[in-house]
């Protein structure tokens, strides 16, 4: 499978993974230590709304880098290697985020159990897309 395809594969499991954290969410009480204290907003909504702005600029990057990948295909691995890493630096660290969250907050949950598999998911998928150095020939 093609690297692009890869990205764009995790991508959409990142997406999908935020919706099971945001579902997984739903019925968490805002004070668990006191159920009877039903004001303010629970932190795991906070922090799925974080994650979500967080995982909307790591998209646009990650987006960006297969564009500016793409045009770069002839240059030399090390330029591959770097915008690779820049563009989708914010996904892994997003996804890692994403799996702290849930298992800090919401693991009981089977929806929460589910995140954490799609966002260990999406790691595996962008580190098996980053470019390997057997596919760039040496000048001759």
């Amino acid at each position: 499978m093609s690297r692009y395809k890869l990205l764009l594969i995790a991508i959409v499991v990142f997406v999908i993974a935020w919706f099971f954290l945001l579902y997984a969410s739903v019925h968490t009480p805002e004070n668990p230590s006191d159920l009877n204290d039903t004001s303010g907003v629970p932190a795991v909504s906070i922090y799925s709304i974080m994650l979500a702005v967080i995982g909307g600029v790591a998209i646009i990057m990650s987006s960006v880098g297969i564009l500016i990948s793409a045009k770069l295909r002839p240059a030399s691995f090390l330029s591959n290697l770097m915008v690779f890493v820049v563009s989708n630096a914010l996904l892994v660290l997003g996804s890692l985020l994403g799996v702290f969250i849930i298992v800090s907050y919401v693991l009981d949950n089977p929806f929460g159990v589910a995140g954490v598999f799609l966002y260990l998911m999406v790691i595996g998928f962008v580190m098996s897309a980053a470019p390997k150095r057997s596919t760039f020939r040496r000048p001759s």
